[in-house]
């Protein structure tokens, strides 16, 4: 018997470390799953308690600020002259808020006759502008488990 063709205990206890390693090597890389977030969307700045606020989450391929396709809106109450709207179960991504104080809680973005806003406005980011802003002026990222986001309310009247 030749001693090369004896597997000593110092052999098995590498080709055993060998196979351990090049199987944690070789093995496929778990799929990263897309992150889930909340969005808790701070609105500040109200002139009065009167009242709801209305929030609408939007998506790069929403009509913003008109429509939002996947019907992301809530209304919630004012206390002390602010609301906080939360977004629950939202995936990672970009994302932009429109929030309207709705002082006569009917639910609608009251306007006067020449079209101007009779009710409090703004928009996540707090774009300076005085058009309608365009979703990349308004847009924050969704990266982690709870994004906050402070809205401004503007009044024109």
């Amino acid at each position: 018997m030749s001693g090369g063709s004896q597997i000593t205990p110092l052999k098995k206890r590498l080709v055993a470390l060998l196979t351990a390693v090049l199987t944690v090597a070789i093995r496929p890389a778990p799929k990263a799953s897309a992150g889930i977030g909340t969005i808790d969307a701070h609105v500040v700045r109200l002139r009065n308690n009167h009242g709801q606020v209305i929030c609408t989450l939007f998506t790069p391929s929403d009509r913003f600020p008109d429509k939002s396709q996947k019907g992301m809106t809530m209304a919630v109450p004012i206390d002390k002259k602010q609301a906080t709207c939360r977004f629950n179960n939202v995936r990672y991504g970009n994302y932009a808020i429109v929030a309207f104080h709705d002082e006569n809680h009917d639910g609608e973005f009251n306007q006067n006759w020449l079209g101007m806003p009779k009710e409090g406005f703004g928009f996540s980011d707090n774009p300076d502008t005085l058009r309608k802003p365009a979703f990349n002026d308004a847009k924050f990222v969704v990266n982690e488990p709870v994004v906050q986001v402070m809205i401004k309310l503007n009044y024109w009247f």
